[in-house]
This record gives structure tokens, C-alpha cells and sequence, in this order.
């Protein structure tokens, strides 16, 4: 179908599916497959008289970030191989003993400074430890027994002290 398309289209639409697929995991092939077929299938719809590029974009965006949200959730659809091939095994998601060696080296001075700026405070204290843990949501209110707008003014209290402490971001 991309090559019935003018090259301007055809090279916006690779451009829109390399840019996501970037971002949420998926293959910009897979991206863009999945994009045109949803299309055809009719769960799509382009409107009349807009952008083709730009509709087809937004609807890759929205395919990409239903990806980055089931795998937030840990749902993230699981696909057997064709045919019964085994696969290769999966890299371990987790860092090396070196990269974790590295990074309690490198960002050791940054890390103490976040200590000292919410020593004191419990409730930061606690948000970040969820977060280092890998809460999220529900499992962060309950931490803090807070509801969503509690948890949303801890955060903000959070970002407000980091931004203060590092105007230019955590790296400067």
C-alpha cells in the first residue's frame, strides 16, 4: 500500500512509524503493518479532505501508545512462534552486575544529593523509594495512603524540589 502513496505521504508515514516505534517497543515495520491493517479492517478511519500523512500518523501514535500502555500494565500480548520454531531466548531485562557496578558509581553524587533534599520528609522519602521500586498508581497510594490527588501534590512536591536543586536537569 506505501507505494501507491507519493513519496512526500510515503516518507512521512516511515518517518511518523520510526519516530514511535522508538518509543514504545514495536518494530517501525510492525508499526506501520499494523497501522495499514487496521485501516483496511475498517478500526481506523481516515477523514475526507484532511492530510493522508498526518491521519495515518495519528493513528500509528495511537497504536503506539496502546503498546506503551499494555506494557506499563504487564499485559503486553505475548505471540507464539509460526509454526512451533522455537525462538530465540530473550535477553534478561535485567542490568549486568557491571551496569549496575557503573551506576552506583556514576550517579552516586546525584543520588546522595536527592537523599539530603527530602531528608526530612516522609513522604517523598517513601515516593521514591516506590518509584525505585517500580510502583506506579494504585500500589504508590496505598504506600503513602493517599488518594489520586494526594498522591499527584506528593509528586508535584517532588518535581518542585528537584527542579530547584537542579535547574538544568539531574545531569548538571
Amino acid at each position: 500500500m506505501i507505494g501507491q502513496l507519493s513519496s512526500g505521504d510515503a516518507t512521512a508515514i516511515m518517518r511518523a512509524a520510526k519516530w514511535f516505534a522508538g518509543r514504545c517497543g514495536m518494530h517501525e515495520d510492525d508499526l506501520r503493518q499494523e497501522t495499514f491493517v487496521r485501516l483496511l479492517a475498517g478500526k481506523r478511519h481516515v477523514r475526507r479532505n484532511f492530510d493522508f500523512a498526518r491521519e495515518v500518523g495519528g493513528i500509528i501514535q495511537s497504536i503506539a501508545w496502546e503498546e506503551i500502555k499494555l506494557v506499563r500494565a504487564g499485559r503486553r500480548e505475548v505471540r507464539p512462534t509460526p509454526d512451533g520454531i522455537s525462538a530465540p531466548a530473550l535477553a534478561d531485562p535485567s542490568p549486568s552486575p557491571e551496569a549496575l557496578a557503573a551506576s552506583s558509581r556514576d550517579d552516586a553524587a546525584m543520588l546522595s544529593e536527592i537523599g539530603r533534599l527530602i531528608d526530612g520528609d516522609e513522604q517523598l522519602q517513601l515516593l521514591v523509594e516506590g518509584i525505585c521500586d517500580k510502583m506506579r498508581g494504585e500500589e504508590l497510594q496505598k504506600l503513602l495512603d493517599v488518594d489520586v490527588k494526594g498522591l499527584d501534590t506528593v509528586r508535584k512536591r517532588l518535581r518542585r524540589r528537584l527542579q530547584g536543586a537542579f535547574p538544568k536537569g539531574l545531569g548538571q
